[in-house]
């Protein structure tokens, strides 16, 4: 039966679904069985080995091809990972899931609480509905499919006609005029990350210079490098380099090309939409010749995002940016049903809803149940879809969260029509014991699912953080086409009823500080607690934790962090924020009380310098001071940009000059003066 099962995909081009069910032991001699008859390749995913043969980890699944997939349920491996093998599966082959027999389902894939996974509910149910569905089971036997296999067409000859028409594009980025970058497009499986490889190779033979690539991580462009590799006959990638004569190929991580701004004739951008829109416009800006290319349904990030947020980027900066899609598979045939089946599983092509009108009309604003959610799979779309659209990294594993975690709540603010216009998922934090004070402020103890009372407790020295509920704000997000009129403040409005219904102490985020986001927070009484050291490797940006007290406990708990992080904030900026975006340094600046005992002598030096009386270096002091005391609202121009960079973070004049393009030293002086004579001017 099986080998006929086999058979039948082979000849058809199809990708089959096989369901092995019943005791653990007897799917597991099964799968054993399979392994030793089946030929070709095979990918096991799960936590153990079955019959001696391992299985892989998600990190080294991206580039990997098999004929035999299988899913070992029973341990209920990571959802990112199921995902990421799923594409894995060639044209002809099988995926095997193990598993109990389906009367067990919702009695074995349970979430934390001991209650029936919604999320492992909806998986299973998507699983079962393909086409091309057999089950092997201990009890009832061999239960096969009762649909006639689709012909599809066989195997595709590489380079594909898509591919060939995209490495011309190619060539056009390196060879034609600057700045007019690329965007490749395409769903998984066409091919793309072979594709820049293949060109790669191809300008390497050409000494056509250094070409620069970057991804989310360094495992994302192991194809890449691989297929520049085998094109070029080298058997060997020294590290993040391929060099061939005086031009190398070399990878670098999103932030590391930001800061140390190598040389290269070409960059290649690999799976861009789970790399921060902030990033990918700095590299627009500084390199002319930029090749990106982005999966629009996959867990790697969010394409769509990407399509939504990053080509208005494109153009504002390069408007003769031009956009390409792969349409064919490469490893498997178009119009596979398990495509559109896995797809399915995990939201990957989950979409916002349509635009139909301005939002005149009638409004609701509600949390949603989990039992909503699964029983309307429409809607289950529309808000996933919603959240990735919104967020450049957004993965599987954010569903079954969203899905099975008692902890989340959804709200939702929808249309008459029920389409979903704004969206928030809240995650219940704190109120825990003080056992376990000292273990996380000595860093011996980190809490799973308590991101904010963490940090508190950790970072801050907060001894009431671990004690403190709150209601912790993980997403929200508000449809493209109606933001800007309210809706996120409606929805964070909701959000806080809800604290305080629960008794939750306060209401607070986590999120990378951006300049688009920051004036949403802070304008609606946010206060900012902690700016984190170190940037994320894909957005590039500090992540900044705020909070809103709601209680009386909060009330008193969390004003003297928010006080103490505005004394410490302008003394970090030289230090550990010297590269921090202006625009972020401004907004918070901004935000921050004044104080009203700004001394005469500190405002007498400050009009001296602006009137040109005296040097910078001999107003440095007050010139500083003034900066952050002055509860003036900082304008966004050029000569508040230039007095931050230099007087608060400490930026030399060559780069000032280098930055800003000016002239040198005197160009940049003028530029403070001016900046002093604004902010002496608005404060009346």
């Amino acid at each position: 039966m099986l080998t006929d099962l086999y058979q039948h995909l082979d000849e058809s081009a199809c990708r089959g679904v096989l369901v092995i069910c019943g005791n653990r032991d007897w799917t597991y001699d099964a799968a054993a069985e399979l392994l030793d008859t089946l030929p070709g390749e095979a990918i096991l995913v799960g936590e153990f080995e079955i019959a001696g043969f391992a299985p892989m980890a998600k990190s080294t699944l991206l580039g990997q091809e098999c004929d035999l997939l299988l899913w070992d349920l029973f341990s209920r491996p990571d959802s990112n990972t199921l995902a990421a093998s799923s594409g894995c599966l060639s044209r002809g082959g099988l995926l095997v899931l193990l598993a109990p027999e389906p009367f067990q389902w919702s009695e074995y894939f349970t979430c934390d609480a001991g209650s029936p996974s919604y999320y492992w509910q909806h998986v299973l149910r998507s699983l079962g509905e393909h086409p091309l569905c057999s089950h092997l089971s201990e009890e009832r036997g061999w239960i096969e499919h009762e649909q006639d296999y689709p012909q599809l067409e066989p195997d595709a000859s590489l380079p594909t006609a898509d591919q060939l028409q995209v490495m011309t594009l190619v060539r056009r980025v390196l060879h034609g005029h600057r700045r007019r970058p690329l965007v490749i497009r395409a769903d998984r499986g066409r091919g793309k990350s072979a594709l820049l490889g293949l060109c790669a190779a191809e300008f390497l033979q050409e000494d056509a210079g250094n070409i620069l690539v970057t991804a989310p991580r360094r495992q994302a462009v192991d194809t890449l490098f691989r297929h520049a590799a085998d094109s070029l006959g080298l058997d060997e990638i020294a590290g993040n380099t391929l060099a061939m004569g005086d031009s190398a190929l070399r990878f670098y991580p999103p932030d590391q090309l930001l800061t140390q701004r190598p040389a290269g004739r070409l960059l290649l951008v690999d799976e861009a939409a789970a790399i921060s829109p902030a990033i990918l416009a700095s590299l627009v800006e500084h390199y002319p010749r930029v090749v990106f290319a982005t999966t629009v349904h996959g867990y790697e990030g969010s394409g769509r995002g990407f399509d939504i947020r990053f080509t208005d980027t494109l153009d504002r900066l390069t408007p003769q940016w031009q956009l390409v899609e792969l349409q064919e598979p490469i490893r498997w045939s178009e119009g596979d049903p398990l495509e559109a089946m896995l797809n399915r599983c995990f939201l990957l092509d989950a979409e916002v809803a349509p635009q139909r009108s301005d939002i005149a009309e009638e409004l609701s604003v509600d949390w949603i149940d989990k039992d909503t959610l699964l029983a309307d799979e429409a809607l289950l779309r529309q808000l996933f879809g919603l959240l990735v659209a919104a967020h450049y990294q957004t993965a599987p594993s954010d569903l079954q969260q969203l899905m099975d975690s008692l902890a989340t709540h959804v709200f939702a603010i929808r249309s008459e029509q029920g389409d979903v216009l704004a969206a928030a998922l809240v995650m219940e934090e704190g109120g825990l014991p003080d056992t376990w004070l000292d273990p996380v402020q000595q860093g011996q103890r980190r809490l799973q699912g308590h991101l904010l009372p963490q940090s508190l407790t950790y970072h801050l020295g907060v001894d009431e953080g671990l004690r403190l509920r709150c209601a912790r704000v993980s997403r929200i997000a508000v449809h493209a086409a109606y933001r800007r009129q309210g809706l996120g403040r409606t929805l964070l409005a909701e959000i806080e009823s809800f604290a305080l219904a629960q008794g939750l102490d306060y209401v607070g985020s986590s999120f990378a500080a951006d300049s688009q986001v920051l004036p949403f927070w802070l304008g609606a009484d946010y206060l900012p607690l902690r700016l984190g050291v170190r940037r994320d490797p894909c957005s590039g940006s500090h992540a900044l934790l705020i909070a809103r007290p709601l209680s009386e406990y909060a009330a008193q708990v969390l004003p003297p962090v928010y006080e103490r992080f505005y004394r410490d904030f302008p003394l970090q900026l030289r230090e550990l924020f010297a590269e921090l975006d202006v625009d972020v340094v401004r907004a918070l600046l901004t935000a921050r009380e004044p104080d009203h005992r700004l001394g005469q002598q500190v405002r007498r030096e400050a009009q001296r310098f602006a009137a040109g009386e005296i040097a910078f270096e001999h107003a440095y002091s007050a010139l500083f001071t003034y900066l952050i005391e002055s509860g003036a609202a900082l304008p966004a121009s050029e000569e508040i940009a230039i007095a931050i960079r230099k007087v608060l973070q400490g930026a030399s004049w060559k780069s000032l000059a280098q930055q800003f393009q000016l002239t040198g030293r005197k160009a940049i002086a003028h530029q403070l003066r001016q900046a002093y004579r604004l902010l002496l001017s608005l404060e009346g």
